[in-house]
């Protein structure tokens, strides 16, 4: 009796510490952008989804990934993307580190952009799940993590990487450069289409990278982007243990293709660069 007590307090606490986070706090960081919304510390629910993602962590061998502190630098990153003239997320809604399940049904009903068969038979089910009873503020990195939602137009982020934020960025910006968006994001069910709508988010972040020639920023998404897509293919991999394959070939893909490019830059930089080579700008072949 004393641990189911134990048990139900925990749950208690939990529930209110996230309800909590869906609260309007004192604005902190690169806003207020009208796009934006970021959630308040909860310490102990942080520490938590810091401990559920550790694996993702070791993984993607990445402490920032996952780890419910989004900085106003990775924030910076998504206001300079989003205000690109070359940036299709009119109305998208980027949320930091919160959980808002209201805000959530509100925009599946009201998000225009796809029909409502699509919010209906597929958006609900996948909002229940990802952004209610398994809440990214919890579990990202144990049960997903940085996501878009189609269905409510919103990017959820979690990570400070700017290169992961950028990414999910990405994914709005393929959605809503399509004609039909709802029947874009259906076709997600269909095997393999998630490799190449996962292919267009990381070619999308990196090229705007190269053009912002942010060289850091695109060696770092180098190392994290190829690895988080060598997770995808090697969920095709039946076999247990052998979807670590692919991410661990792109960690290697990925340190190699950051390592070419440091090189190329600096032979660019002392007015050395082979004839032949791609210019600055060309973008990279995602793994």
């Amino acid at each position: 009796m004393k641990r189911r007590a134990v048990t139900r307090g925990l749950a208690v606490v939990l529930s209110f510490a996230l309800v909590g986070c869906a609260s309007a706090p004192p604005y902190v960081g690169q806003g207020p952008h009208p796009q934006i919304s970021r959630g308040h510390a909860v310490p102990p629910i942080d520490f938590l989804g810091n401990v559920f993602a550790l694996p993702a962590k070791l993984i993607f061998w990445n402490w920032r990934l996952d780890n419910h502190d989004v900085s106003a630098d990775t924030e910076a990153y998504l206001v300079r993307y989003i205000d690109s003239p070359e940036t299709r997320t009119d109305e998208t809604l980027y949320s930091l580190n919160e959980y808002s399940p209201g805000r959530a049904f509100s925009r599946l009903i009201h998000n225009k952009k796809a029909a409502w068969p699509y919010r209906l038979l597929i958006g609900f089910p996948v909002t229940l799940v990802v952004e209610v009873l398994l809440p990214g503020r919890l579990f990202a990195g144990l049960l997903g993590g940085d996501m878009y939602n189609p269905f409510t137009d919103t990017v959820y982020l979690y990570s400070d990487l700017p290169s992961v934020a950028l990414h999910e960025a990405g994914h709005s910006h393929d959605v809503n450069g399509r004609k039909r968006k709802g029947t874009y994001a259906f076709l997600r069910i269909i095997p393999f289409v998630d490799l190449y709508q996962e292919y267009q988010a990381t070619d999308e972040a990196i090229t705007y990278l190269i053009d912002q020639q942010d060289r850091d920023q695109e060696f770092a998404a180098y190392k994290m982007l190829y690895p988080a897509y060598g997770s995808y293919v090697g969920a095709y991999i039946p076999f247990p243990g052998a979807a670590l394959i692919p991410i661990l070939l792109g960690h290697v893909a990925g340190r190699s293709r950051a390592r070419e490019r440091a090189e190329y830059y600096r032979l660019v930089d002392a007015g050395q660069a082979p004839a032949g080579e791609p210019p600055a700008d060309a973008v990279p072949p995602a793994p």
